[in-house]
């Protein structure tokens, strides 16, 4: 393993052991805001105080750039963490296991170290840019489904993508794929790095949020891309990802609908 994510790890963990206890005891945590869009309990701080300690003891140059605490600048502008500390907060404040630690570090623009740990599972992924994903230790791979049919496929619609999603749906109805809506898109792209799904949609999302799953899956020899196929998430409304052939079977089902 690079000793980045030796470094990296003992971060995540720690956060995510707080997050597992706190969820036995959600009457203790406090809503920050509200809304959907900018949903922030008190554990979303708590996580990111502890992930920002082990950071910035271990990397003072580097800098942090979080979706609770915003960026703190270090020496290094070319090195920056992109995190997460409670992907699926939403799901974490009903007592809904769908949710997870990320953070991802991003090198002259480019994303190359990524770890995600989700508590409840006991799972921990993590990937270095060239050299493969891997699930606890185990090497990840995207399956061959070749097509849609049978398919498990993640759907996730958001706050603002109803009417996309129930396009799409349709669509997916005729080629006998069965939809699976987690409620969290960066685990839909961890369970398609495993095979346990074969492709998925979703609204456009933070990208920090989305940094270090992205990596993960295309390092176990996924592809993601917006509504016209670009990989850059940023340029566009909609994500699509999957193995190779059912990602291109999706893109080509959506826009057909």
């Amino acid at each position: 393993m690079h000793p980045t994510l030796n470094i990296a790890l003992p971060a995540a963990r720690d956060a995510a052991e707080a997050i597992a206890h706190s969820s036995d005891r959600l009457d203790r945590v406090k809503i920050i805001n509200n809304s959907r869009e900018a949903f922030l309990t008190s554990m979303d701080q708590n996580a990111d105080k502890t992930i920002l300690y082990h950071l910035t003891k271990a990397f003072p140059k580097h800098t942090i750039n979080s979706r609770v605490s915003g960026i703190t600048r270090g020496e290094d502008p070319d090195t920056i963490w992109l995190v997460d500390p409670l992907i699926g907060n939403w799901n974490f404040s009903k007592g809904y296991t769908q949710f997870a630690v990320s953070l991802a570090c991003q090198i002259n623009s480019v994303i190359t170290h990524a770890v995600i740990i989700c508590p409840l599972v006991r799972e921990e992924y993590t990937a270095t840019r060239g050299t493969g994903s891997q699930l606890n230790s185990r090497r990840l791979r995207v399956g061959k489904h070749t097509d849609l049919n049978q398919a498990l496929v993640g759907i996730n619609p958001g706050t603002n993508g109803l009417e996309e999603s129930l396009a799409l749906q349709q669509g997916l109805a005729a080629t006998e794929a069965t939809p699976r809506i987690s409620g969290c898109t960066p685990l839909d792209m961890l369970q398609t790095s495993a095979d346990r799904l074969q492709a998925g949609w979703s609204m456009a999302e933070d990208p920090r949020s989305l940094a270090a799953a992205s990596l993960i899956l295309q390092e176990a020899g996924g592809l993601i891309g917006t509504e016209d196929g670009n990989p850059d998430l940023r340029s566009g409304e909609e994500i699509f990802y999957g193995n190779p052939k059912a990602f291109r079977a999706l893109l080509k089902l959506r826009n057909a609908s």
